[in-house]
C-alpha cells in the first residue's frame, strides 16, 4: 500500500469559504517514508489574528508563496495513486478536494483516518488528538501547528499503527462498504456499531451531553449513516458534523409511533440542529356563547388555556393550485 500523509494550514475551517497557507505531504511505502512535499501557499484572503497566533504563518510569510492554483498540478500528482491519509482526515481531505476541483482536478482516492485507526490500536486513551495522543506514544513533533511538523508526526502514527498489526485493520477500513470514514470526527465508531435496523427515534448528543438533534427512522441505523454521506462542505454541514460527540435511540413498534415519539422530542428538547416543528402553534377554537339579547351565537378565536371551545384546530396552510 502507498500512502500520502497530508496535513494542511487554512485561514479558516470551511473550505467554501477559507485558503489554505501551508500543506506538507510525506510520502509513504508501508514500510518506510519515501519523499517530503512542503509549501507555504498563498490564500489570497488575509489570514486572522488567532490562526497567526496558533501557526505562526502571518500575511507578510504567505504574500510571495505562489497560489494553489500555482502548485495543485504537482499535489494532485503526489496523491491520486495513494491513500490519503491524515489526522481527523476529513477536515483536511475536504479542503484539499475543494481547493483541487477549483483548480481543475478531481481527487476521487481513498481515505483513511489516523484518529479513527489509533482508538482501535491503541484503546484506553484518555484523547487522541494530534498533540495527546503523540505524547502518549511519545513521538516528539517539531514545529507544532505547522504543516510540516505535523504531517511528519502524523506519519510516525501511521508507522507504529502498521507495526502493531495494523495493515489488518487498514484494509478493513479501506473496504468499499466501511462507512466509519463517514462519521463525525469527534464520535467513536461504536455508537454506529450499536445502531439498530429497526423503526424509531436516535438523539445526537454534543460534547456536553446535550441533544442538539432528534429525527425519527423506519430504519434506525440506515437513516443515520445517511446524515453522514456526501461531501458537504458548507458551514452549516461541518458545525453539525462537528457537534456530535455521542448517538443514543428509542426503539419504537411502527414508523408513525417513531413519528410521534420525534415530535414530542423535539418541542421537550428544542434541539439547536432542527428546524421543523419548533415553531409556536396557535392554535384556534369554535366557541359557543349566548350574547346580551339571549340568542346563541358561534365565534372564532385564539384558544386560550382556561377556556374550552367546542372544536380546536391548528393553522391550516393553503397553497395555490
Amino acid at each position: 500500500m502507498r500512502f500520502a500523509v497530508v496535513d494542511i494550514e487554512t485561514t479558516g475551517g470551511f473550505p467554501s469559504q477559507h485558503g489554505i497557507t501551508e500543506i506538507a505531504i510525506v510520502l509513504h511505502n508501508g514500510t518506510e517514508v519515501e519523499g517530503v512535499y512542503e509549501t507555504l501557499v498563498n490564500p489570497h484572503q488575509p489570514i486572522p489574528p488567532f490562526v497567526i497566533g496558533m501557526t505562526g504563518i502571518t500575511n507578510a510569510m504567505v504574500e510571495a508563496a505562489p497560489s494553489f492554483n500555482e502548485v495543485a498540478p504537482q499535489i494532485y500528482n503526489l496523491l491520486k495513486n495513494r491513500i490519503f491519509v491524515a489526522h481527523n482526515v476529513n477536515f483536511d481531505f475536504s479542503f484539499v478536494k475543494h481547493h483541487l476541483k477549483e483548480a481543475g482536478f478531481d481527487l476521487a482516492t481513498p481515505k483513511l483516518c489516523t484518529i479513527r485507526l489509533s482508538r482501535k490500536v491503541f484503546p484506553g486513551f484518555p484523547k487522541y488528538g494530534l498533540g495527546h495522543l503523540c505524547r502518549q506514544l511519545n513521538i516528539d513533533i517539531e514545529n507544532r501547528h505547522r504543516a510540516g511538523g505535523d504531517a511528519k508526526a502524523t506519519a510516525k502514527i501511521l508507522d507504529m499503527v502498521l507495526q502493531n498489526n495494523g495493515e489488518r485493520l487498514v484494509k478493513e477500513m479501506l473496504q468499499k462498504e466501511n462507512r466509519e470514514q463517514l462519521m463525525p470526527p469527534n464520535l467513536p465508531s461504536h455508537f454506529l456499531h450499536e445502531l439498530p435496523q429497526k423503526p424509531g427515534v436516535y438523539y445526537f448528543h454534543n460534547k456536553q451531553d446535550k441533544v442538539v438533534y432528534v429525527g425519527k427512522a423506519k430504519n434506525i441505523k440506515k437513516r443515520v449513516l445517511s446524515h453522514f454521506t456526501g461531501l458537504d462542505l458548507s458551514k452549516k454541514r461541518q458545525d453539525f458534523l462537528r457537534e456530535i460527540y455521542a448517538i443514543r435511540f428509542s426503539v419504537c413498534p411502527t414508523e408513525f409511533i417513531a413519528s410521534l415519539l420525534e415530535s414530542i422530542e423535539i418541542k421537550r428538547l428544542w434541539p439547536a440542529f432542527n428546524k421543523s416543528q419548533k415553531k409556536f402553534e396557535q392554535l384556534w377554537g369554535i366557541y359557543l356563547f349566548e350574547d346580551n339579547r339571549g340568542y346563541l351565537r358561534l365565534a372564532i378565536d385564539k384558544k386560550h388555556k382556561n377556556t374550552q371551545p367546542l372544536q380546536s384546530r391548528g393553522r391550516q396552510r393553503h397553497t395555490g393550485g
